[in-house]
């Protein structure tokens, strides 16, 4: 059910990223860590705290973008 539950969350995130205009296999996280590796303004923060405090995850849009990065290169 957790595993299930993850899947939904991250495609509910994909779904909220391209309806804002990214990329369409990209999170909302992320963009979002893309945004402030970029200087732009951002919700990090908001959103590390967050998943801090509901899964114990303090760098989540960091492994969020990394893992972006990685899917892409192998799709090159």
């Amino acid at each position: 059910m957790i595993q299930y539950l993850d899947r939904v969350g991250i495609a509910l995130s994909v779904l909220l990223n391209v309806l804002l205009g990214g990329h369409s296999n990209q999170t909302f996280s992320a963009r979002n860590y893309e945004w402030q590796r970029q200087g732009r303004w951002n919700v990090v923060a908001l959103i590390d705290a967050a998943c801090w405090w509901l899964f114990k995850d303090a760098d989540h849009c960091a492994t969020s973008w990394a893992y972006w990065v990685a899917r892409r290169k192998m799709g090159e």
